[in-house]
């Protein structure tokens, strides 16, 4: 398999900058054999997860290949390996380190080899689920993440795939660390404070697919209560853990007592707020996720930048207003306990 091996060859052939180069080299080992889904089984599993028929399209146009395109191939190898080397284990105490965007130059290849990594370890992911003992309902909701950030790169950059962002969530999910119930996400990790693994703890995650309803995320947290004490007995989580622009405590100076957000950040007690050189970071963080607007990969939120922002619902007025005040937007942390039982076990199913 021709699979290029020297760094620097790969990073000036895909015209990575030097901390994308070393982000992917640091993923895992490159050359471990890839097998891809033939046509008509990736795309009965871009439907199965819930991917628009357009992207479905583009994706099987843009199936990479070894002798076409080395790279992108290499990169492809470097992210299964990830994948097949972490399967079902959860995330460790130094965290996930997501996949970078790739350079637009690479194409409607590097657009997709995102998308392609992960539906080559479907029948890994599959075969922990069914292990598990969790329910094909919760894996083709889990695993559907993959469409619905194709769907969202679409709407921002104009683009199908996945390539142009930073990729967070659905690797977690392809490597059995997460799962989706209800509407929120749930992440395997594990607990320290500073002197090593000391126990579990679940990070809670708000997929952005609409509106946060209070019940919504209180019926996540019972299930969450039920599935993992069941399916992952040997891992008793001790608390829950969130790290969101939504538990920003100034939202709460625009938004109303009853609203959704507001009920939504009295679940977790508030963790001392950390302080990053960055000032600008949260403000790009929130109109990313919050306002699904791309925002500049640096820098401030420019005069110009908030005058594109709709004003259209309190939301949008408040982070332009806040802005313009001179103020900055924060993603906080905020911690819960996971009082949870353990019911009797039972077995499930995945896709077949």
């Amino acid at each position: 398999m021709p699979v290029p091996a020297n760094q620097t060859k790969i990073q000036q052939a895909l015209g990575l900058d030097d901390r994308t180069s070393a982000r992917i080299c640091a993923i895992g080992v490159p050359g471990r054999p890839v097998d891809l889904p033939d046509d008509a089984r990736a795309n009965e599993l871009l439907n199965d997860f819930a991917a628009l028929e357009e992207d479905r399209v583009e994706c099987l146009a843009a199936r990479p290949d070894p002798a076409e395109q080395p790279e992108l191939w290499w990169v492809l190898t470097v992210l299964v390996d990830e994948l097949i080397r972490t399967m079902d284990a959860p995330i460790p105490i130094d965290g996930f380190h997501a996949w970078p965007a790739l350079p637009a130059a690479t194409g409607a290849v590097g657009r997709y080899l995102y998308v392609w990594a992960m539906l080559a370890v479907v029948p890994e992911v599959c075969a922990v689920h069914q292990r598990r003992g969790v329910s094909r309902e919760v894996t083709i909701q889990t695993l559907s993440a993959l469409g619905g950030v194709m769907q969202t790169h679409r709407q921002i950059t104009g683009l199908g795939g996945v390539g142009l962002f930073h990729l967070w969530g659905p690797p977690v999910r392809f490597r059995g660390a997460g799962y989706d119930l209800g509407r929120l996400h749930f992440s395997r990790a594990e607990l320290s404070f500073g002197e090593g693994p000391i126990g579990y703890v679940l990070n809670v995650h708000i997929p952005p697919i609409g509106p946060l309803e209070a019940d919504q995320a209180t019926a996540s947290l019972a299930r969450a209560e039920e599935f993992f004490p069941r399916c992952y007995p040997e891992e008793p989580a001790t608390m829950l853990s969130c790290t969101s622009w939504l538990l920003d405590p100034q939202l709460a100076e625009y938004l109303a007592p009853s609203s959704n957000i507001v009920k939504f950040q009295r679940l977790f007690t508030p963790v001392a707020q950390t302080i990053f050189d960055d000032g600008d970071a949260g403000d790009r963080e929130l109109m990313r996720m919050a306002l699904d607007m791309l925002p500049p990969d640096d820098g401030p939120i420019t005069a110009e930048i908030l005058g594109t922002i709709p004003q259209a619902t309190s939301l949008q007025r408040a982070y332009v207003q806040h802005l313009r005040a001179g103020r900055h937007w924060h993603q906080r942390s905020g911690w819960a306990p996971f009082a949870a039982n353990t019911p009797p076990a039972s077995t499930g199913s995945c896709i077949h």
